[in-house]
């Protein structure tokens, strides 16, 4: 019995000398810790399990892979890091630069492959913005983070426009998003799908810089973009549903030889479009590689002389169809300079449908066209010229140019 006391003792007095001296090396009572903090160049705070980092010139905040604003008082032009002690970087975390109101221009490198919501909110003194992608990360699609106004979500601030965008046909952001309302211009560099509604209502922006690679883009992307002059999307094969819809200072636009549809009301309200395809102002060339194009498509396009079309109304060969009209691709609301007209398409219809034609418009080129639908020109009083190709001359609809000058076939 005694010689078991005496092992239990030996045994607790030794469990108590470790405990000691693992508490006096957790707690800095050792001797041997030669990796403080300075030895280095920058400052660090523990933040979790990830240790930050300030710039020595304080305008970065470092944690792991992520990156954010040291202070709010961070101005000029920004350029994003991409690695600190050669670890890469590659996040820029929610708020990130939030309240930053002095930053003038941001430029966000390829590198980058997040971006948190509300990263930029507050940043009301900036004019330009470069980033490789449009939202949250890459080929966003069908949600609020495919959204431009994703990196600006967050409350209101002296300085902000709030703006509100659709994602989807029935879903919309109804987080509170307020962009710059300095902001002018916009550069994409790396992204592959502008999303449905993407810069809704960036009425603020004159300049939208895209990358060839873009192949896709949703319906309504640039809706309401008012001073928006110039765009290029070398590489898509859909105008979609009102993309330019309201965009009233859009001048120029060419649609290229791999799109093969326009969708409904694409240039709707587009009365400053003077040249698609074309170097000369008024005139608007459809390339024959479009074999669709929706209702009301260039309503409002005030100042139309003369349009190119593969084919009249909607598609190549329609007959006894409102969709058949010279009018179908001109349907939508009433603008000054636009002329109101009906046509008729079979016996007991007529299109009364509202649709204003260019009143400036004088001149129609068809290039492609295998039927000449019942009353296809009826009433375009405009028109000095119609051209039509010669094998489209066998198959003529009554009244095809009624009320209009008569064709001339090439």
């Amino acid at each position: 019995m005694k010689k078991w006391l005496k092992v239990a003792v030996s045994v607790l007095f030794v469990a108590c000398l470790c405990f000691t001296l693992a508490a006096c090396d957790l707690f800095g009572g050792g001797s041997n810790n030669n990796n403080s903090s300075s030895n280095n160049s920058s400052s660090n705070s523990n933040d979790g399990n990830n240790q930050q980092q300030v710039d020595s010139d304080g305008t970065f905040i470092y944690s792991g892979s992520s990156v954010k604003a040291a202070s709010t008082s961070i101005s000029g032009d920004i350029v994003i890091p991409t690695e600190r002690n050669g670890s890469p970087i590659d996040t820029i975390p929610a708020n990130a630069f939030k309240g930053c109101n002095a930053i003038t221009s941001i430029t966000v490198p390829k590198e980058i492959t997040s971006i948190g919501s509300g990263a930029f909110n507050g940043c009301s003194s900036l004019r330009s913005i470069t980033l490789p992608f449009i939202g949250s990360q890459k080929g966003n699609t069908g949600t609020k983070e495919a959204l431009f106004g994703h990196i600006f979500r967050g409350g209101s601030y002296q300085g902000g426009t709030k703006i509100t965008q659709s994602f989807t046909d029935y879903h919309w952001d109804t987080s509170e998003t307020y962009i710059p309302s300095s902001l002018r211009s916009v550069t994409i560099t790396n992204e592959t799908i502008i999303n449905y509604g993407a810069f809704e209502d960036c009425s603020m922006l004159t300049k939208i810089d895209l990358n060839d690679e873009i192949t896709q883009v949703g319906a309504t992307a640039f809706i309401n973009c008012s001073k928006i002059t110039e765009i290029n999307l070398p590489s898509i094969s859909i105008i979609p549903y009102a993309l330019f819809s309201g965009c009233i200072s859009l001048v120029e636009f060419t649609i290229n030889d791999s799109v093969d549809t326009i969708g409904s009301y694409a240039f709707s309200s587009c009365n400053a479009l003077s040249k698609v395809n074309s170097e000369i102002a008024g005139t608007f060339i459809v390339p024959n590689s479009v074999t669709s194009i929706g209702a009301g498509a260039f309503n409002g396009c005030a100042q139309m002389q003369s349009i190119t079309l593969p084919f009249i109304g909607k598609q190549k060969g329609n007959s006894e169809t409102e969709a058949a009209l010279f009018g179908y691709i001109f349907k939508g609301d009433e603008y000054q300079g636009g002329t109101e007209i009906s046509q008729q398409y079979t016996d007991s219809h007529w299109d009364w449908a509202d649709v204003y034609i260019p009143s400036s418009l004088r001149s129609v080129t068809i290039t492609n066209e295998t039927v000449i639908a019942r009353g296809a020109f009826q009433n375009c009083s405009m028109l000095q010229s119609i051209t039509i190709n010669s094998s489209a001359n066998q198959n003529v609809g009554v009244n095809a140019f009624s009320g209009t000058v008569k064709p001339t076939w090439n």
